[in-house]
């Protein structure tokens, strides 16, 4: 069976018995009618595997198109997660050390001098964000402008978000940057020798069985994609990013859960795909060094009894988030096509924590 075919089939028997479902389809009904969000989809994931799909609203208002387990969205910051698996990759492979300058992997561009060293920026440190760089966020692009090169990205040409330097001593502290995660683009696509996009398609999307899913606007991410909202509930064309690691990945609920999945190593069958080892994986949701609530991609936060790793995601017309316990294999994506969508997410993700914290799931 066909993964939306098992989604189909997991949410009809969902609904005659799962409270939790019940409880986020009345409340993702609710809330979209009073957030200006139109549409959100949800799954579920049980003991390591998709247990149900839930989709509320609409993808595009004008059309009246429903959202669906296909339904494409962009995922903000989450593509920091799944661009560090790139990343992690290179370091299995023996292309990449992680405590080695990120100097001796790049040469197509250089931090600007500063009063700090720059053998402190590491991949360990700007996967974790300690390498005490710039530049939190992007605001992408209009759809249809001419993007900037990473290089050109680097030195400042970010549509008004500045540059990137080192601004503290790298390794004292976490800043989280989204700058340091455009340094680590291009040195995947220096050390892997292939453009970021088509690497990260190859080497983890494709392996992982996220077919609709594109570090890229492509024709057929086109053809999915639900249609942005802004605050006011008005269609947008959504950013565009040079910067795709940070920021630039295209994908659905169903794609993310098989993410998802894969990161919950203690539940991965022998047959699952083996992009990155079940150590690399652990390492990466461990905090890490100055770090007290991030890993390597990951965040990770304590809720009451449980561990939740994951992340949170949000650009505008986009709100997104990936919550995972890796110590009983639950999971939850919940992706909404609205700037409000915070407005649902948080709700949401409440109910779900406080489903498994109480056990009544």
């Amino acid at each position: 069976m066909t993964l939306p075919a098992l989604l189909v089939a997991l949410a009809g028997a969902a609904l005659a018995d799962d409270p939790l479902y019940d409880d986020l389809e009345k409340l993702g009904w609710e809330l979209i009618e009073t957030t200006n969000v139109p549409g959100v989809a949800m799954v579920c994931i049980r003991k390591g595997e998709v247990a149900w799909f839930l989709g509320c609203g609409y993808a595009d208002l004008a059309s009246e198109r429903p959202v669906a387990d296909d339904t494409v969205f962009n995922i903000g910051s989450i593509s920091k997660t799944v661009a560090a698996w790139g990343a992690m990759k290179l370091v299995e492979q023996g292309k990449v050390d992680l405590d080695a300058p990120v100097a001796k992997y790049v040469t197509r561009w250089k931090l600007p001098p500063s009063e700090f060293d720059p053998a402190g920026v590491t991949l360990r440190r700007l996967l974790s964000h300690t390498a005490g760089l710039s530049l939190h966020g992007y605001p992408g692009f209009e759809p249809g402008v001419e993007l900037p090169s990473i290089e050109a990205s680097l030195s400042g040409d970010t549509n008004g978000a500045g540059d990137v330097r080192i601004v503290h001593e790298p390794g004292s502290k976490w800043q989280y940057s989204g700058g340091g995660y455009t340094l680590a683009q291009l040195l995947i696509e220096e050390q892997s020798g292939r453009p970021f996009a088509e690497y990260m398609k190859s080497e983890v999307l494709e392996p992982l069985g996220m077919k609709h899913s594109d570090y890229r606007w492509t024709s057929a991410i086109d053809a999915l994609a639900a249609t942005p909202y802004d605050e006011d509930g008005k269609p947008i064309g959504g950013p565009r990013f040079t910067e795709a690691a940070a920021a630039g990945l295209q994908t659905t609920a169903a794609d993310l859960a098989r993410f998802g999945c894969a990161s919950l190593t203690r539940f991965r069958g022998d047959g699952a795909p083996a992009v990155l080892a079940r150590a690399t994986i652990e390492l990466m949701q461990t905090p890490a060094p100055a770090s007290p609530g991030y890993g390597l991609g990951y965040s990770v936060e304590r809720q009451g009894s449980i561990v939740v790793v994951g992340h949170g995601g949000s650009n505008q017309g986009w709100m997104s988030q990936l919550d995972f316990v890796p110590e009983t294999g639950d999971g939850l994506v919940v992706l909404t096509n609205g700037s409000n969508g915070r407005r649902i997410l948080e709700p949401v993700r409440k109910r779900w924590i406080a489903a498994l914290t109480a056990g009544a799931r």
